[in-house]
């Protein structure tokens, strides 16, 4: 009688990390491998093999001179075979026939700091555009959004009026070209901040989805967040086998 074939190490322990990170933020930094062998006990080529495996997977990211983030259930959208470019909230819903505005409520030039500047892949006290919108559908508000994007990418960016300009399209415009976007939603409940904006009670449950958008060399060249009421939000993702 054959016995039952053992599961490899490696991938025990890459079990082991997910459960171990499954109640991080989004994009969060992880251990070091070194500080990940002690934890779990086992040899850093165990460590790396497990974490290839979470690469593959997509649910860490790594980046050079960085460290390795936090992705966890990530939902793909890839561009490269979209007929419509950028699947933005105004493409979706104009595609329906119904009526999609923007109120900018911030538009500004900062520093990043922190995760803001791991997302988007740059250096601390890097100049990025931040454009906050409260987006309306129907005339009814849809949606508070937070968009950040270096600012060398497209220094016009500050000159222009989004209430009546698209920013994917923009950059689009610009040569700056989207192809694929990662997306994490997760239901949280309102700040009295977001509950203000959105005219939903404090504590409600809101939809918040985290983007990044990369070009076609892997760039980051966008990372935005979108608060919605949960009982008015509807997603649409649309993905490719490769």
């Amino acid at each position: 009688m054959t016995g039952k074939r053992r599961r490899p190490l490696h991938e025990s322990v890459r079990d082991a990390m997910e459960r171990q990170f499954a109640d991080l933020a989004y994009f969060s930094p992880i251990p070091g491998e070194r500080e990940l062998c002690q934890q779990l006990g086992v040899s850093r080529p165990t460590i790396r093999r497990a974490l290839d495996l979470l690469v593959a997977e997509n649910k860490i990211v790594r980046m050079q001179g960085r460290g390795s983030f936090y992705t966890g259930e990530k939902i793909p959208v890839d561009y490269s075979e979209a007929t419509m470019r950028g699947f933005g909230l105004a493409q979706m819903f104009s595609a329906e026939g119904r009526v999609t505005r923007s109120m900018v409520l911030q538009q500004v030039v900062e520093t990043a700091h922190g995760n803001l500047a791991a997302m988007l892949g740059i250096a601390e006290e890097t100049l990025v555009f931040h454009l906050k919108r409260l987006r309306y559908v129907d005339e009814k508000i849809y949606a508070l959004t937070d968009d950040y994007v270096p600012l060398l990418l497209c220094p016009e960016l500050m000159h222009l009026n989004f209430a009546e300009h698209g920013l994917l399209r923009t950059l689009e415009e610009h040569d700056v070209h989207p192809y694929a976007e990662d997306k994490t939603i997760e239901v949280i409940r309102a700040t009295p901040e977001t509950a203000l904006y959105l005219e939903v009670p404090e504590e409600a449950p809101i939809f918040v989805t985290r983007i990044l958008t990369t070009d076609r060399e892997g760039r980051v060249i966008q990372y935005a967040t979108s608060r919605a009421d949960a009982f008015r939000s509807r997603f649409r993702v649309r993905s490719t086998r490769k």
